[in-house]
């Protein structure tokens, strides 16, 4: 399986919180991919300069390294794919509307757990 981490999930997986507890047999499966977009350490710093998040961004990508992640870069394709994963009208940020037009077009399964993301590439670690 090839999954796609939104930050939030990211966050919580390097963190080793509970929460992602019911998703760590996915996420240590030998056949599962775990891959993480670009635009999450592009939203993780704009939380750190906002404030809103203390966090160090290189220590944060070696330890996704270390883990095994793999970056996803962000291509043209992806932002094609944005009329579909934003056709929901629901007021969703613009990381997370990329972030899943990016498991869309990729395609991946998406782990989240914000229930506006649901659909069918969607998997959830419940908050």
């Amino acid at each position: 399986m090839r999954v796609l981490l939104d930050t939030n999930v990211l966050l919580r997986a390097l963190a080793g919180d509970p929460a992602v507890d019911g998703m760590r047999d996915i996420l240590l499966a030998d056949e599962t991919e775990v891959y993480v977009s670009v635009l999450s350490w592009w939203d993780i710093a704009a939380r750190v300069e906002a404030g809103l998040l203390q966090a160090d961004l290189k220590e944060l990508r070696a330890a996704a390294v270390e883990s095994g992640f793999v970056e996803l870069p962000l291509r043209g394709e992806h932002i094609g794919g944005l009329s579909a994963a934003s056709g929901t009208g629901l007021d969703i940020t613009s990381f997370d509307r990329m972030i899943a037009a990016q498991a869309e077009i990729e395609p991946l399964r998406l782990i989240s757990a914000d229930p506006r993301l649901a659909g069918r590439f969607s998997l959830f670690v419940r908050a």
